[in-house]
């Protein structure tokens, strides 16, 4: 164990010494920390009622656009994926840091004799629907699969603004800017539907979108007589246009509202604002497109109808560093925490346009029937190697004298994950490609990444925090040590 220096006369980090000694030995029987998460502890005497926890469910992994094979995009998907292990813990390490006269931070390196990540892939060609479309569908009480397809008119509209070659497909811009948001429509997902309790700034995002009625009652009308104008019809009136004043400031304050919400998932994950992790990868896509509207408000004063807007987003990309700096963008705004204060920004970095575009191939609705495209379907497994978890915990004082710990987040430490697909057989029509696909997934960092940041995301779960402070606390009460100064 580490001792830092730190605040005054707390001595609380002796108490943890000593909790620790128990946890980590296995001598310590069912209070060994590896036999409380492979088989829980119950102790009615002293309260202590913890389930087991070996086992993490990770959840889905998006359909990721591999490569073209023989004129398709080829995607990968991964679903019901679960980290198993967390029962072979085999020792760790503890970093202990007084900071005030009551409160005490814990860093925990735990490490696992074997832990594996598995659960179903699907690779092939993929028309799915957008979940986002299929979540607002839900919401509004239609089926998912009425999100454009007989269900509520704007879920229609929108639908077709996105997949229809006369709406944004007509264009390569358009496919770029669609394709980017299949590339991280999960995430949007994850972001927008978190709880206010966990994701603050995810329940303030949905308060202020909840007040653009005005605004998106008026860019439905104005696209609904773009889409009416494409399928060759002849709508009554002038086209009606959009991009006045409130409008513009309504979109960007749910922009402010998202771009928080998904830095404050990507801290809670313990992943940097640089390019590599979904999180950060997503606030530069949004930081880019927002200054995309900024400028095209600088240069196209007024309001517009849609074409006109259409005909700027054909031809619209990342903006050059001088115009950013003309306009006075200053990159991707980090926020302080819980506020709509910018404390800092960050130079963005280019959009992969080209991946953008496979994404938007993949998945572009197509005249083909869905039994007659390439899906191999089969299980996958990963053999962590050198994996460990850093937990970091907090000892705090209560008024009534007693020493409560709280798990606050965990961070996973591994190398590059080693995947390896079953059913190599469902291959065998395609020579080579079983080969192709593992080598891309085994050497693409940004996928890599991905699976890490969706890892990171499930072990810092409520319950994953919880059943760990539950473990610690219930160490204490062993040790009689919830008393603070029981040792003195």
């Amino acid at each position: 164990m580490t001792l830092l220096p730190g605040a005054g006369d707390n001595t609380d980090c002796d108490l943890v010494a000593r909790l620790w000694q128990l946890l980590n030995s296995p001598s310590s029987g069912e209070w060994y920390l590896g036999s409380i998460i492979k088989n829980g502890l119950r102790v009615p005497a002293l309260g202590i009622d913890i389930p087991p926890f070996p086992d993490v469910a990770i959840g889905d992994i998006p359909q990721q656009t591999m490569f073209d094979w023989a004129a398709e995009h080829l995607g990968i998907a991964m679903s019901d994926t679960v980290l198993t292990g967390l029962g072979t813990f085999s020792g760790g390490d503890v970093v202990c840091e007084p900071v005030s006269g009551t409160e005490t931070d814990v860093t925990l390196t735990l490490q696992f004799s074997r832990v594996d990540f598995y659960g179903g892939y699907d690779v092939g060609a993929s028309g799915l629907t957008g979940c986002a479309l299929a979540y607002a569908a839900a919401q509004l009480g239609y089926p998912p699969s009425s999100a454009g397809e007989g269900g509520d008119p704007r879920l229609e509209l929108a639908a077709w603004y996105r997949d229809d070659p006369r709406g944004l497909g007509q264009s390569e811009n358009g496919k770029v800017l669609v394709g980017t948001y299949y590339l991280h429509e999960d995430t949007i997902d994850a972001v927008t539907t978190a709880p206010a309790s966990e994701v603050p700034a995810a329940g303030l995002y949905r308060q202020v979108l909840s007040q653009q009625k005005r605004s998106a009652d008026a860019v439905n009308a104005s696209t609904a007589y773009y889409q009416q104008q494409e399928s060759g019809e002849d709508p009554p009136g002038r086209p009606p246009e959009i991009g006045d004043r409130p409008q513009y400031d309504g979109g960007f304050k749910t922009y402010v509202y998202l771009n928080m919400a998904v830095q404050q998932m990507r801290e809670q994950a313990g992943l940097p604002l640089e390019p590599g992790n979904e999180f950060a990868d997503l606030q530069n896509a949004m930081a880019q497109f927002d200054d995309q509207i900024i400028a095209y408000q600088e240069d196209n004063p007024g309001e517009h109808d849609t074409r006109k807007i259409m005909e700027y987003v054909a031809a619209a990309g990342q903006l050059p560093d001088e115009k950013r700096a003309a306009f006075g963008l200053r990159g991707i705004p980090v926020h302080a925490p819980g506020s709509e204060e910018v404390v800092g920004h960050v130079q963005p970095w280019p959009v992969d346009r080209d991946r953008a575009l496979r994404a938007h191939a993949a998945r572009a609705p197509r005249a083909q029937a869905a039994d007659d495209w390439f899906h191999v379907l089969g299980e996958f497994m990963d053999r962590s190697q050198e994996l460990s978890l850093e937990v970091a915990a907090a000892f705090t004082a209560t008024s009534d004298n007693k020493l409560l710990a709280r798990a606050k987040s965990i961070t996973i430490r591994i190398g590059a994950l080693y995947i390896i697909l079953g059913n190599e057989g469902g291959f065998n029509s395609r020579p080579g490609l079983y080969d192709q696909v593992t080598y891309w997934i085994a050497n693409t960092p940004s996928f890599q990444d991905l699976l890490i940041s969706k890892l990171n995301a499930g072990l810092n779960s409520r319950t994953v925090l919880d059943h760990l402070s539950d473990a610690l606390n219930a160490g204490l009460k062993k040790l009689g040590l919830q008393e603070r100064h029981a040792a003195t």
